[in-house]
């Protein structure tokens, strides 16, 4: 038994060249379970190790068992017939060519919004999500100021992803933006404080979790 799970180990018996010998001797004429009572294996065990041997059965025992194999002159279900039609008004409602799925499908012009609350606008629709939709403030911004240069992207200065007014919006560089969120934009007692701040929430956590576990 183990002392951390509660449940019983299986042992794993080894197979011995002995056993192996016999095995291939029965396999050839024997079934599954016939090999297993003869041995005194479990089922699964007898049919990895004939996986394993890569055993395989004689032209005889195929013979009188069929081994799943259609006999000579068994007809199938479907024989003459070229494919499988359902039946009812099922044609109805199967997709035909060109047809596109109506509960995900979405015409030019529409808008979603996004997890993070980003308004996008389908523009084309190639099936290519990143192709075909673009975020709505970075159209307004193309359009009073040109194509955005590659590498920048478009900020709300406000901070409002609602207000779309063009004085509003903003293109910057990557590392701008980076360097706008960071601290090192504020002086040496901002950054000071922050990082004492940033300590105290972590310890404070620590000291909450301990707790917690403890009660």
């Amino acid at each position: 038994m183990d002392k951390n799970t509660g449940r019983r180990r299986l042992e794993y018996k080894a197979w011995t060249p002995e056993e192996d010998a016999l095995l291939r001797e029965l396999w050839k004429t024997q079934s599954l379970n016939q090999c297993s009572t003869a041995m005194g294996r479990g089922t699964s065990s007898i049919y990895n190790r004939v996986q394993k041997l890569q055993l395989k059965r004689t032209d005889e025992y195929k013979a009188i068992t069929g081994c799943g194999q259609f006999k000579p002159g068994h007809s199938t279900w479907n024989a003459g017939k070229k494919g499988w039609k359902a039946g009812g008004r099922s044609a109805e409602t199967q997709f035909k060519l060109g047809d596109r799925p109506s509960n995900t499908w979405r015409p030019i012009g529409a808008e979603r919004l996004s997890k993070d609350g980003i308004l996008f606008r389908k523009v084309a629709d190639t099936g290519r999500k990143k192709a075909d939709w673009r975020a709505v403030h970075v159209l307004i911004w193309e359009e009073h100021n040109g194509q955005l240069p590659d590498g920048h992207i478009v900020i709300f200065k406000d901070k409002n992803r609602a207000n779309f007014d063009p004085s509003n919006l903003e293109a910057l560089t990557r590392a701008e933006s980076m360097q706008r969120n960071s601290i090192d934009r504020y002086g040496s007692d901002y950054r000071s404080a922050a990082i004492k701040l940033g300590w105290f929430k972590r310890k404070l956590n620590k000291l909450e979790k301990a707790n917690a576990n403890a009660q």
